[in-house]
């Protein structure tokens, strides 16, 4: 009996951590995106396809694909096309700001109370 309770608490608890793996989250641009975390922080994946506009004049470019965006442990965000940034959450929701583009992600709350620090 002992054994049974133990594995059914085993479940239970590998359920509750793995939860916030399949949260998803809508960005303010429409876009949908999976969270999950890593041993620097998290990772928001979109679900679909991306693509983004470039503007650098007669060098502009479209950057098509999946999107991620990287927030790490210590309020840092890493987003491949945008690069190095800042991540915050605040009441209204939790967003990324980089020097030429925001991602919020509004109404909603980030899993874990991960990154709760990172406060706007």
């Amino acid at each position: 009996m002992r054994a049974f309770i133990a594995a059914c608490l085993m479940l239970v608890l590998s359920g509750m951590a793995a939860a916030s793996e399949g949260v998803i989250y809508v960005s303010s641009h429409g876009d949908e995106y999976r969270y999950a975390t890593n041993a620097d922080g998290a990772v928001l994946t979109s679900l679909y396809p991306k693509a983004w506009f470039i503007e650098k004049g007669a060098n502009s470019r479209i950057e098509r694909g999946i999107d991620r965006l990287y927030l790490g442990k210590s309020c840092d965000a890493f987003h491949p096309v945008f690069g190095d940034g800042r991540w915050w959450w605040a009441n209204g929701g939790f967003g990324a700001d980089f020097a030429r583009f925001e991602l919020r992600f509004p109404r909603q709350e980030i899993a874990d109370d991960f990154g709760l620090h990172c406060r706007n």
